[in-house]
């Protein structure tokens, strides 16, 4: 194979700006100016300083205040997608993944969480089925951010895999580059590591349980909108942005704000002080011209006039509003004054329209995912399904609509699997339940020996 195992493909390179763009938003204030001049310009007449500007620089970002926009987004974002839990059906033997679905201890709500603030973050997920730890029977699901898939192939047939990083070694860190290439070749999966840019010795060919061979790489690739391996722009680029424009704003602002408060003494027809401010005298005599006439001398204090500092206010206000309208407003669902309902509805699904994707997109490369780990282990595919919560509003039922619900299933007016997926819907009714479930578990608990019922603080059957 010709190349380097590190080379990256194009569109990485591409995006990779953006990735960073968008992690460095999100850390907040350290991270972007630890950045520096790669998002605030030095203003060019700092550079005619002796020390290149460096000082003035330095004050000049300091007071600058970077707007902690992004992250709360992310975050507010992660909390509406999983308001609820995630209804995941799994094979019976594949319920232990339920509390360790990662080799470091996730349980699988949690990991599912990660990889939607992932794709809120980047576009971008990939999701590895790896083979089982030591000491299991289970494979394990590996998640890879962005920047960790270097390379691929649009048929699917190649990933590369950056697994470098920090690796402890008694009580030092150092870095290590390492990387892991998927490959079908011959229409077998195989993993090749490789140390440095150095191929390590051997290939792994995995195994389902039986002994025969992967025909596909069990490796997913999630988008902001589908499970394509073509990288998205991602979603919320434009919170980021705004919120490196306010940032900028934000430090010419304060820049003039800092110069209009620091007026410079001017001394016509007198010598300067030495020192001026609160507890120093300051003393000026008189002089004479050469022709013998009295020069007085006059002492003022000059300032800026601070002319664009109210139009510096302004552009930061509406550099708010493009943040809001980049993503902020997905919060907003309280009615607008006159505002029908229908007009509330179409401004919603509006609203949250990059949130159902999202959600879609990642509870679809989880459920592929966990489908690979059944066809893996020789469990029914079939039976791994993934339901994501499109509920962004509070959907608490109440108990009137609640009771409405079930006099309609009891008329016959609609089916016992719609009233209990309403009821779900709803929040009343459990979502790691299917109707079938819980329809049995109504059969048990009325037929139970009374003091069953009583341990569950029900009345006597018959009572």
């Amino acid at each position: 194979m010709t190349g380097s195992v590190d080379q990256k493909h194009p569109d990485y390179s591409d995006r990779q700006p953006e990735w960073k763009e968008m992690r460095d938003c999100a850390r907040g204030q350290h991270a972007v100016k630890e950045a520096a001049e790669e998002y605030l310009p030095m203003p060019s007449g700092f550079r005619a300083q002796d020390d290149g500007g460096r000082a003035m620089y330095g004050a000049y970002m300091k007071r600058a205040q970077f707007p902690e926009i992004l992250g709360p987004t992310v975050r507010g974002m992660v909390g509406i997608i999983h308001r609820t839990e995630t209804q995941i059906d799994l094979p019976t033997s594949m319920l232990g993944l339920w509390e360790k679905a990662t080799v470091d201890g996730l349980s699988l709500e949690a990991f599912h969480r990660r990889v939607t603030t992932d794709i809120l973050l980047t576009g971008r997920y990939g999701i590895l089925v790896d083979a089982p730890p030591e000491g299991s029977d289970m494979p394990y699901l590996a998640g890879y951010s962005a920047e960790a898939l270097i390379n691929w192939s649009d048929a699917r047939d190649f990933y590369v895999l950056d697994e470098g990083g920090l690796t402890r070694e008694g009580f030092s860190w150092t870095e290590k580059r390492k990387f892991r290439v998927l490959e079908l070749l011959d229409g077998r999966y195989v993993v090749s590591r490789y140390s440095e840019t150095t191929k390590d010795d051997g290939e792994v060919v995995p195994t389902k349980r039986g002994g025969g061979v992967f025909e596909e790489i069990p490796f997913v690739v999630i988008s902001s909108r589908d499970l394509s391996v073509a990288p998205d722009e991602p979603p919320l680029i434009g919170v980021a942005r705004a919120a490196l424009a306010l940032y900028r704003l934000d430090a010419d602002y304060r820049h003039q704000l800092f110069w209009s408060g620091q007026e410079t003494m001017v001394v016509i027809n007198g010598d300067a002080p030495s020192a001026i401010g609160a507890g120093i005298v300051v003393s000026l005599k008189s002089g004479e011209t050469a022709e013998g006439n009295e020069l007085r001398p006059d002492v003022k204090y000059v300032g800026p006039a601070g002319t664009g500092i109210a139009a510096h206010r302004v552009a930061i206000q509406d550099e708010r509003d493009n943040a809001v309208a980049a993503g902020a407003r997905i919060f907003d669902s309280v009615q607008r004054a006159q505002e029908s309902g229908e007009a509330l509805r179409l401004r919603y699904a509006a609203q949250t329209a990059t949130l159902t994707s999202i959600a879609q997109s990642s509870a679809a490369g989880l459920e592929k995912a966990l489908r690979y780990i059944a066809i893996m282990t020789g469990a029914n595919p079939d039976e791994v399904v993934v339901k994501p919560n499109l509920d962004f509003l509070d959907a608490t039922m109440t108990p009137q609509d609640a009771a409405a619900l079930v006099t309609a299933w009891q008329n016959n007016a609609i089916s016992y699997e719609t009233l209990y997926e309403n009821l779900q819907r709803g929040e009343i009714a459990s979502s790691e339940r299917t109707a079938e479930e819980e329809f049995a578990q109504m059969q048990r608990e009325q037929f139970e020996p009374d003091e069953v019922r009583a341990a569950l603080l029900l009345p006597p059957a018959g009572g």
